[in-house]
């Protein structure tokens, strides 16, 4: 008896997964998908994991153009004229170069050249005014100077030692 009960409950979960499996919809298509995209996925991944790495410039600021001490930038000469200036570190030197137009033929002309080798050890030399040393006395005098800041603290602190000194 324990056998067909057994049999009987077997049966009768065997209908109701039928009408269960039969309710619902199915997806053929969903796991064929599903292994398309994997697929490419895996596809994607060994072409990034294989690729030759490549220097990648992240937002740099653009570096001046040179090498082995001498670069090379451009800058404004004058009113709607720009110059190519190069810099030898090396050597001490600047020197500019621009277009001339003359006869209808564009040239390159050298504009400028000079050496800054000694110009560093110059204290003042055609500077306009304030000059370094006004602007030194300027600051030192500055210093001197006890300043607002300074005395209101100081009014604060001597006003503080007043009331200490009544209530001893």
């Amino acid at each position: 008896m324990g056998s067909r009960s057994q049999s009987g409950e077997s049966q009768g979960d065997q209908a109701m997964l039928a009408n269960e499996a039969a309710s619902k919809p199915r997806r053929s298509g969903a796991p064929t998908a599903m292994w398309v995209i994997a697929v490419l996925l895996a596809f994607i991944a060994g072409t990034l994991w294989n690729r030759p790495m490549q220097p990648v410039a992240l937002a740099q600021n653009t570096p001046l153009a040179g090498g082995r001490g001498v670069f090379a930038f451009t800058g404004q000469i004058g009113h709607n004229e720009f110059g190519l200036f190069m810099l030898d570190i090396e050597q001490g030197t600047v020197w500019c170069y621009e277009m001339d137009d003359t006869g209808g033929v564009k040239k390159l002309k050298l504009a400028a050249a000079r050496s800054w080798i000694y110009d560093r050890y110059l204290r003042e030399f055609n500077v306009a005014a304030p000059t370094p040393k006004e602007i030194k006395d300027l600051v030192a005098q500055e210093r001197a100077r006890p300043s607002d800041d300074d005395a209101a603290r100081g009014s604060n602190s001597a006003t503080g030692d007043k009331d200490k000194s009544k209530d001893n």
